[in-house]
């Protein structure tokens, strides 16, 4: 029999064309290149990060801490010629909407000293129209300098800096820096910085505009300086950034962004400050590298690795805000380029503490702020509140009232960053040799679990740097092991809810002892979740909530959320699409963790909601 098989096969080859070998070639590559990728998938190194929480080195705002955003709309009372929150709107009442929403705060002329360089950071991201919404409205800026000028002290020195993403200035269109794909154009004079300037200047006010990109046109790299991430940042992406001098040498900075959905899901204030890396050294684009070898690039990994998220923080912290004035004039939804759908709002906000500030724009966007991590985490390390206890929030109408359901990025685009939401972050874990998820390795049966801090072989609370809950990453690699992760889930009342989850090996979770989720599976790669695992009941209070996870591979990873259920009718003026009953408009706001509901370590701690505002 082996000498038959042997001459069948040599006579196929012998008397076909040669393609066949060719064939059979490149099948035993594919082999061969298959199985490297799932070897290197097994067994490379984690790249988020566990520690305990006991070893962070931030731990929020104090308790006495207190901070007030305000809020004027085009409808308000007190504004000169109100006009509904849909129509457009003129100078004239976007620059009395600007004076109202300032005198309202009342925190923006303590800050001002005469001779004071006052930088303010719009967020001009790509050359387009006013009106657009990608941009900050330059009428906005106006009215912001025009109330400084009159109410401030003398000798101000204005100066608008950004170092746009989105285009490069055709005064460097003929040097290296023409490198990286970026549309030459003139993105200040687009959107109508350079207009701006000339009627401030009518009145007598000069404004400088700079092109942060770049310490000059004439020579880029002068006036762009390393400024170091402080050392009480948990977890730098990087340990120094590229940044124009001006912005560092501020005597006072104004965040001015436009409020728009993106991938991190919201940008607002915090994500405004990508754009004063500089371009001269990151490439125009941030995420390609500057032209010289050794330049560094933003983003990188992402979006499997959580570097946006991480940079934010790091450059907030460097430079931070003294003061934000929020564009929600004409904003964006499904993302913030200039051909994303325009929501017009006519609002602007206020205030001295952009954490709150973008709190409060989640809020007003339809989202949950406690699911949008670059907010979670700078709140955590210090940079602002988003505790509604410590935010006053003054305005003619409630922040639910003026709540608006933006669309959301769409599934499948950038790993899902914008379409999940936030893993919990923090957990007691337990182990156990074993690869059965049928059997309790806790001496009890798993749907009496109870995680108690370094009880039991239960850890201390950890925390993890990203959505991606790996064992790995505090455990280390490890074959033929059980592992669990424990936590409080409080829900503020009895509803519905959708589970999202994926994991890498088979899964199980209990929640108030029920199991409200059991898969068993091979190995494959885990992503973040795009859409529900299922419909779960929520029990108003306090309950357990434990996930059990097999590890044969040498990874063991698991995403998860809990997220509201929409209905199938939204109010009328309250999105774009109202009409849910559809799968396609469902998509649209889908993956927001449910409102007020709080993953908790200890089984009485006390809970503060945003429903309240």
């Amino acid at each position: 029999m082996k000498d038959h098989g042997k001459e069948f096969f040599m006579s196929y080859f012998s008397q076909s064309s040669g393609k066949n070998y060719v064939y059979f070639f490149f099948a035993f590559c594919i082999v061969i290149l298959i199985g490297f990728d799932i070897a290197f998938t097994l067994q490379s190194p984690s790249t988020v990060t566990a520690i305990p929480v006991s070893q962070l080195k931030s731990d929020g705002v104090p308790d006495e801490y207190r901070t007030k955003v305000a809020m004027i709309r085009s409808d308000d009372s007190v504004v000169e010629n109100p006009a509904a929150l849909d129509v457009e709107l003129s100078l004239e009442q976007i620059n009395d909407m600007v004076f109202k929403v300032l005198d309202l705060s009342g925190d923006l002329k303590p800050l001002l000293f005469e001779g004071a360089n006052v930088v303010i950071k719009p967020n001009v991201v790509e050359p387009a129209n006013l009106g657009n919404g990608v941009n900050t409205d330059p009428r906005v800026i106006e009215g912001l300098i025009r109330w400084m000028a009159q109410n401030g002290p003398d000798r101000l020195n204005y100066i608008v800096a950004e170092g746009g993403g989105g285009w490069l200035s055709p005064r460097m269109r003929n040097t290296k820096y023409n490198s990286g794909g970026a549309p030459v154009a003139d993105g200040y004079q687009q959107a109508g910085y350079y207009q701006m300037q000339d009627r401030l200047a009518a009145d007598h006010i000069h404004v400088e505009i700079v092109d942060a990109d770049f310490g000059s046109y004439e020579n880029p790299l002068q006036g762009i300086r390393l400024a170091p991430v402080p050392d009480w940042i948990d977890f730098p992406e990087y340990s120094e950034y590229w940044i124009h001098e001006a912005i560092l040498d501020a005597d006072v900075l104004i965040n001015v962004p436009v409020m728009k959905m993106h991938t991190p899901q919201i940008t607002v204030c915090l994500k405004n400050y990508i754009g004063i890396a500089a371009g001269a050294k990151y490439g125009t684009y941030k995420g390609v590298g500057g032209p010289d070898p050794g330049d560094p690039k933003l983003h990188r990994d992402w979006p499997d690795h959580n570097s946006v998220e991480l940079e934010i923080i790091d450059l907030a912290s460097i430079a931070p805000s003294d003061y934000c004035l929020v564009d929600a004039i004409v904003c964006k939804e499904r993302g913030k380029t200039a051909t994303h759908p325009a929501v017009r709002r006519n609002m602007v906000l206020a205030g001295t503490d952009m954490v709150a500030i973008d709190a409060v724009c989640a809020r007003l966007m339809g989202l949950n702020p406690d699911d949008v991590a670059h907010l979670v985490n700078a709140a955590r390390e210090g940079l602002g509140t988003m505790n509604p206890d410590q935010i006053e929030i003054a305005s003619e109408h409630s922040i639910d009232d003026s709540m608006y359901y933006f669309e959301r990025t769409q599934a499948g685009s950038q790993g899902n960053r914008g379409h999940f939401g936030m893993t919990n972050r923090v957990w007691l874990l337990n182990s156990a040799a074993g690869d059965n998820l049928d059997t309790a390795y806790l001496g009890i049966p798993d749907a009496d679990a109870i995680g108690t801090p370094n009880q039991g072989g239960w850890t201390e609370p950890i925390y993890f740097s990203d959505e991606y809950i790996d064992f790995e990453a505090y455990y280390g690699p490890s074959n033929s092991n059980v592992f669990y992760a424990f936590c409080w889930v409080d829900v503020p009342e009895e509803q519905d809810a959708e589970l999202w989850i994926t994991h890498d090996e088979s899964c199980a979770v209990w929640l108030g002892g029920e199991q409200i989720y059991y898969q068993a599976l091979r190995y494959r790669s885990p992503a973040l979740p795009s859409a529900s695992a299922g419909k779960i009941h929520l029990p108003q209070g306090r309950h357990p909530l434990l996930v059990k996870l097999v590890d044969t591979t040498g990874n063991a990873t698991f995403v998860m959320n809990i997220c509201r259920i929409l209905p199938t009718q939204l109010p009328a003026g309250k999105a774009t699409y109202t009409n849910l009953r559809t799968t396609t408009n469902y998509a649209r706001y889908k993956g927001t963790r449910v409102m007020g509901l709080k993953f908790e370590q200890d089984a009485s701690a006390g809970v503060t909601s945003w429903e309240s505002f």
